[in-house]
């Protein structure tokens, strides 16, 4: 047999191999569930009820999908801010994470990775994951969370509830120490 047959005859059925399709490949190309519809780039979108601006979403990338059915959702990646204004339209709070998911039909957007969450006060919460739920004004976590009051102070635990101002917050398992100043009274009369 001569070299060139030698080839062939072992690169046919290689090629016969290569130019079949995988069923799942095909699907996973042509399915709209796993491609976005939409891709844009530092992205700017402002959500308003009744006239007044409530809420405004930057994102480095943002990605829309449309599902079957009800289902459709954003999906922000490489960073996101999401802020909040009050009836003034001044900034009341400031959600920044590294990616976050905005579900339309539920009026949700959960935020994950690097999640910090500041107010007008100047209070900041961090965590791995909060969720917004807006028909609510809720903000919720059932991570860990630091929070660092203005005057340096702070506070940890896991879970938290707050208004969308993040100006009524309490975290749902406190954990850590109290500091309590020597000189302070008590029931009892004075600390000695």
């Amino acid at each position: 047999m001569s070299p060139t047959l030698k080839i062939l005859g072992l690169a046919l059925p290689a090629l016969l191999v290569a130019c079949r399709n995988d069923i799942q490949q095909v699907r996973a190309i042509t399915d709209t569930n796993t491609h976005a519809a939409q891709t844009s780039y530092n992205s700017t979108y402002t959500f308003s009820e009744k006239g007044k601006k409530k809420t405004r979403l930057e994102a480095r990338m943002l990605e829309q999908f449309e599902l079957d059915g009800d289902d459709d959702y954003l999906l922000a990646s490489n960073g996101f801010s999401m802020i909040f204004f009050d009836s003034l339209n001044q900034e009341e709070a400031r959600i920044t994470a590294l990616n976050g998911k905005y579900q339309e039909n539920k009026k949700t957007l959960t935020a994950w990775s690097d999640v910090v969450l500041m107010n007008a006060a100047g209070e900041k919460l961090e965590t791995e994951e909060l969720i917004y739920l807006q028909d609510s004004a809720r903000i919720t976590s059932n991570q860990a969370v630091t929070i660092t009051l203005k005057g340096g102070t702070i506070l940890r635990g896991t879970g938290l509830e707050s208004n969308d101002s993040f100006t009524q917050y309490r975290i749902l398992q406190p954990t850590g120490d109290i500091l309590v100043e020597e000189e302070s009274d008590t029931t009892y009369g004075k600390n000695q």
